[in-house]
């Protein structure tokens, strides 16, 4: 029997909430999940804080699956464009399916109008988590207080003195889409501590 394989996008904002929600379910179905963080690559280079959110989210997903036993592969990917981006590594990482996140007002670990564009176009069948909404009033938290907590989470657990070295990059096919520098110019496996 084939395993499923689950491709889980990120571009934009950790959500502890979302992450546990796919590891769950991919635990529950027996699936490999396979999260790549897309960094949006301007001529210039990538923004230092897409960058370090990148990091963070293969960090807790790593760590979080690890807990529970969750098959991972785990990418970086440095891209001008996104969309296109993950139509290619649907077909490069032989995922079977997309795990999209909402709380039902707004996409979690992407931008609203990339969820928008993949619930239109979607280059494999789509995986959808709806969150439950947060029962009664909670104060909106710092980022850089949720951060912290993290950081001390980490440190509790002994894992905060490991750095993020050991990536190892591997080449990607050439195709039509990359002689456009639409496709991902650098996709980079992700090997953690």
């Amino acid at each position: 029997m084939k395993t499923l394989r689950w491709l889980l996008p990120f571009t934009f904002g950790v959500d502890m909430r979302a992450i546990d929600a796919a590891i769950s379910l991919a635990q529950s179905a027996g699936a490999t999940l396979v999260p790549v963080s897309l960094v949006s690559a301007s001529p210039g280079g990538a923004r230092l804080e897409h960058i370090q959110q990148s990091k963070d989210f293969l960090k807790v997903v790593q760590n979080k699956a690890e807990r529970h036993q969750v098959p991972l592969e785990l990418y970086e990917v440095f891209t001008a464009d996104v969309l296109p981006s993950l139509a290619i590594l649907v077909y490069d990482t032989r995922c079977d399916g997309i795990v999209l996140v909402t709380d039902g007002n707004h996409t979690r670990l992407m931008q609203d109008e990339e969820m928008k564009h993949l619930l239109i176009a979607s280059p494999a069948a789509l995986i959808m988590i709806r969150l439950p909404a947060h029962s009664g009033f909670t104060p909106p938290v710092h980022p850089g207080t949720r951060f912290l907590s993290w950081l001390r989470s980490l440190w509790a657990l002994g894992t905060a003195g490991h750095h993020m070295a050991g990536t190892k990059h591997t080449s990607h096919r050439g195709t039509t889409v990359d002689q456009n520098r639409t496709a991902p110019s650098c996709l980079t496996l992700y090997a953690g501590r």
